[in-house]
């Protein structure tokens, strides 16, 4: 009698632990839906219905999973007073980082990365940088409630089993789930083979989605030319079908105390070295670091100019020219040399160009492969603040330099071509901004910052620094990966990393 009992409650305490975790699965749905909101709407009425179906089923998979790790195990003891507390636990906790990693997506279009301490607390860092500092107490007391409300549900259901089992399978809510996991993956097949981009851009809108491809399913069938379908895919690789959507912003700042002088070279790899040891000698105060530009030097001259990576040159036109506007506000002239360089940059015309005042900001690009040349360009003295960025012309992977001139400059390990702008707006005329101007550097002037990763793409690549390693990502998504100080091909990081570095790259774009 006594192994008949427990046989039957371990039975009930099996029955009950899925049904708990189909309830936690209609809940997990509707949160998921913030992430419908992270990113423009789908045009089209098939990829509104992709979007609906495949959320259903990819958030069903995630707690049905979650379901067999972390409570399953713990049914086999047959203890339901263990098994139903820890079960309450576990749910509210998944149910709370669903919801955190909602709003992060929303926010900066990555997903948290629970394999890493430090990609956690760094994401939470940002969540909250710029909300009340209540908000860490709203999210303890959110899970708070989270629990109590678990612990319910998992007692009502407890005593209720057979009228919520009556409730589900009447409903035919399993039958509606495997329909909708099974149709969404062969939705993406279709999509991905026909390169319907409205269904294939939501890959990455759900954590830990993974849809399958049609070069995963089909290759090995011999149902598709797999050089056709990299030719064809390659061909997504543009912006012609997104605009460029910088944030308005309002600022104030203040006239500097003296002009600004910004050298660009381009110059042989090989020269370097040397040239970085003539300046330092000649000026042992200027701070020196390396600096990251895998682009050509016509295009790293867009982004030191613009802010914004290279591939938006195609679209220069719609974003905002925030140093204009910034050095009319104040009284600066700005010089350029070459006097046309801003029209071959596909820049717009720079009205503080034409004006006459005290203060300037001076921008120079030389390109010159000869060492003594280009040693006595960058060695002609200046009386105020400096800036001189050399740049290898020859190859994309090594490093370039920056030597700033200033009072108390520290800078960080690392610096790249979006880190001129703010420097310029920040630091040399003290700009505050109400509202995030959007910008992808950081302001050399301030605390040193040290990047995780730096990303940025001209029109055929993407490119990846990671750990000293420099990932070349092409339209098809073939990569390269080369480390950067031994020249040696190595093995790409992470897709998270490259995930993460790629969504932050596209974070200004929009459906036209």
């Amino acid at each position: 009698m006594l192994l008949n009992k427990a046989s039957q409650t371990k039975s009930q305490l099996y029955s009950w632990g899925h049904w708990f975790s189909l309830s936690n699965m209609i809940i997990g749905f509707f949160i998921s839906t913030i992430y419908w909101f992270a990113e423009p709407i789908p045009q089209t009425l098939l990829s509104q219905l992709y979007l609906a179906i495949y959320s259903i089923g990819h958030v069903a998979f995630l707690f049905f999973i979650g379901y067999l790790l972390l409570v399953f195990p713990v049914t086999l003891f047959n203890q339901p007073k263990v098994a139903r507390p820890w079960a309450a636990l576990v749910a509210a906790v998944g149910l709370l980082l669903l919801f955190i990693d909602a709003l992060v997506y929303s926010v900066y279009g990555y997903h948290i990365n629970l394999l890493s301490l430090d990609y956690i607390k760094n994401d939470f860092s940002l969540l909250t940088q710029n909300l009340p500092g209540g908000f860490k107490a709203a999210v303890l007391l959110l899970f708070s409630a989270m629990f109590v409300i678990e612990l319910v549900l998992a007692n009502a259901l407890w005593r209720n089993l057979e009228k919520f089992r009556r409730f589900y399978i009447n409903a035919r809510l399993i039958p509606v789930v495997l329909v909708c996991f099974i149709a969404g993956h062969l939705a993406h097949i279709w999509a991905d083979l026909q390169l319907y981009t409205p269904i294939t851009k939501q890959d990455n809108l759900l954590p830990l989605s993974q849809p399958m491809t049609a070069k995963t399913v089909l290759s090995q069938s011999g149902l598709v030319d797999l050089a056709e379908y990299k030719q064809r895919k390659e061909l997504t690789f543009d912006l012609s079908e997104q605009l460029i959507n910088t944030p308005a912003y309002q600022f104030s700042c203040l006239p500097p105390l003296g002009s600004l002088h910004v050298q660009i070279l381009s110059t042989r790899a090989a020269n370097i070295d040397a040239l970085v040891k003539a300046k330092t000698k000649l000026e042992p105060s200027m701070a020196v670091a390396k600096h990251w530009s895998p682009v050509s030097p016509h295009d790293a001259l867009f982004e030191l100019l613009s802010g914004m990576p290279a591939i938006y040159k195609q679209k220069a036109q719609h974003i905002n020219n925030v140093l204009d506007t910034a050095l009319i506000t104040t009284n600066v002239s700005l010089n350029v040399t070459p006097d046309n360089l801003t029209r071959q940059l596909n820049l717009s015309q720079y009205q503080s160009q034409k004006r006459i005042s005290d203060d300037s900001l001076f921008i120079r690009f030389q390109q010159i492969d000869e060492l003594a040349a280009a040693s006595g360009w960058i060695n002609k003295p200046v009386d105020n603040k400096q800036i001189l960025i050399i740049l290898a012309n020859d190859t994309k992977n090594t490093y370039g330099r920056i030597l700033v001139k200033g009072e108390l400059v520290e800078l960080p390990k690392l610096t790249s071509n979006f880190d001129l702008l703010p420097t310029i707006l920040e630091g040399w005329l003290s700009c505050s901004f109400y509202t995030n101007y959007g910008k992808f550097g950081h302001n050399l002037y301030s605390v040193p910052y040290r990047a995780n990763w730096l990303v940025t793409a001209d029109k055929n690549n993407i490119f990846v620094w990671y750990n000293d390693i420099n990932t070349r990502i092409q339209g098809d998504a073939q990569m390269q990966s080369t480390d950067l100080t031994t020249g040696d091909l190595v093995e790409p990081p992470n897709m998270s990393t490259l995930v993460r570095a790629v969504n932050h790259l596209k974070r200004h774009l929009i459906d036209k």
